[in-house]
């Protein structure tokens, strides 16, 4: 007879009761262990890969991203106080003019929104700094002038080579 054909034929709270009494040894031989040797299992440590995924570049892009909420709540305030129509074709068009620049505005700084939260993300996953390119280190210059950049510099020139030509041609 094996050992399943055992527990099978016993009822089953002798089967639940052998399982604890078991574990039971086993945590006991487990915590002698410990008290003998003085060993337990080390905390974990974070490792941020750079070093540059700290709380300062987090607290920056985060306060960054609420300024550019606050400018966007602003803008879409202006738009809401502006009139619909005018008394002239000339003011109409003034009033078109002045639409689209705020649109447009309005577009950029949900753009740079969405690159802070990236940024925020890099930074949460320990990828604040490293470029998505090449998988090098992004210099700290960089960073501080534009902190959610997501390329070194030279990543980003190689990005921007192609368009400018184009633009020439």
């Amino acid at each position: 007879m094996s050992k399943n054909d055992d527990l099978r034929k016993k009822p089953v709270s002798k089967v639940i009761a052998h399982r604890v009494a078991s574990v039971a040894k086993r945590a006991k031989k487990s915590a002698k262990a410990v008290l003998v040797t003085g060993r337990t299992i080390p905390p974990p440590v974070e490792i941020e890969p750079h070093g540059l995924a700290d709380l300062p570049a987090l607290r920056a892009l985060r306060k960054e991203r609420r300024r550019l909420i606050e400018e966007l709540k602003h803008q879409e305030m202006l738009a809401q106080e502006r009139p619909t129509t005018g008394n002239h074709m000339a003011d109409d068009a003034s009033e078109v003019e002045a639409q689209a620049k705020s649109l447009a505005l309005r577009r950029h700084l949900e753009g740079m929104i969405s690159e802070i939260d990236r940024a925020i993300l890099r930074a949460q996953k320990g990828m604040y700094g490293i470029c998505e390119r090449c998988k090098g280190p992004i210099s700290k210059e960089r960073l501080k002038v534009m902190p959610s950049a997501a390329f070194c510099i030279e990543c980003a020139k190689r990005q921007t080579r192609p368009l400018k030509a184009a633009t020439v041609a």
